[in-house]
């Protein structure tokens, strides 16, 4: 099945090897105008009932997983400006240009997206960036700030939140959660990321399948994609996207286990 929204590896080139310092909106908004039949199939996957649809490879003709996995390395920039980084850590660095704080709103609103308001934390919308240590070790994840707002196209999960979150140690380990590697990530500021386009070459990278997460009748339906589970991973790493208690390191391979839940 061909799709359209592959245009979206070319914005992506567009921001990395073209754009000024401190891109944003006057960069974004004319290329998503010039090309509504992207902004289109995007909306239509956000259909909560499009995560029943299945797509197998067309030979030569990507699909639409693989049409929204450069639109994911798109976000991944966007809200990149708004990550805490500790170079001295070891965190992972990035040559300019980088987009202006502004951008991930502007190209939000540009794309129609929803913006992610739940006020308690909940890993399908929240990506911890943060832990501050409760002294209840028995005390659950609470909000404590928000880093950048998710956003939903439709029922489909473009982006979590990032957030810091105050958690007992029976909940979260500060340094696993906020520093452990972010599995379905191509790059963050501030911690290592795995997915599966890491390691292959400059056209086989662009194989990689995005991974869907819809809101739909009442329940939280993580990675709709799964065909069937290979060495099955538990349910926190679906869950979380990461190490919570122990740091499973960079090897586990979470991508083919799926997960439903009823929504809060």
């Amino acid at each position: 099945m061909s799709t359209t929204l592959w245009e979206f590896r070319q914005l992506y080139f567009t921001v990395r090897d073209d754009a000024p310092i401190e891109w944003g909106g006057e960069v974004l908004r004319p290329w998503l105008e010039a090309r509504p039949h992207v902004l289109a199939e995007l909306r239509e996957l956000g259909r909560p009932d499009s995560r029943r649809a299945r797509f197998t490879s067309g030979g030569r003709e990507y699909t639409p997983l693989e049409g929204l996995y450069p639109l994911g390395r798109v976000v991944d920039l966007l809200i990149a400006p708004h990550q805490p980084v500790d170079f001295a850590a070891g965190a992972p660095r990035w040559v300019d240009p980088l987009p202006s704080a502004a951008a991930w709103a502007e190209f939000r609103a540009a794309i129609g997206a929803v913006t992610v308001d739940e006020r308690a934390f909940h890993p399908f919308f929240h990506e911890i960036v943060e832990v501050v240590p409760a002294e209840d070790p028995a005390e659950p994840p609470s909000l404590v700030r928000e880093f950048w707002p998710g956003a939903l196209v439709g029922g489909m999960l473009l982006a979590r939140a990032g957030v810091a979150v105050r958690a007992g140690a029976r909940h979260l380990d500060p340094e696993v959660a906020a520093r452990s590697c972010l599995y379905w990530a191509w790059w963050r500021r501030n911690r290592p990321s795995a997915d599966l386009s890491h390691g292959w070459g400059h056209n086989s990278q662009w194989g990689t399948d995005f991974r869907r997460d819809y809101v739909a009748d009442g329940a939280l339906h993580y990675n709709v994609d799964v065909v069937k589970p290979y060495r099955p991973v538990g349910a926190d790493l679906v869950r979380y996207r990461c190490s919570t208690l122990t740091d499973l390191g960079d090897q586990e391979w979470p991508y083919h286990t799926g997960l439903t839940e009823p929504a809060p």
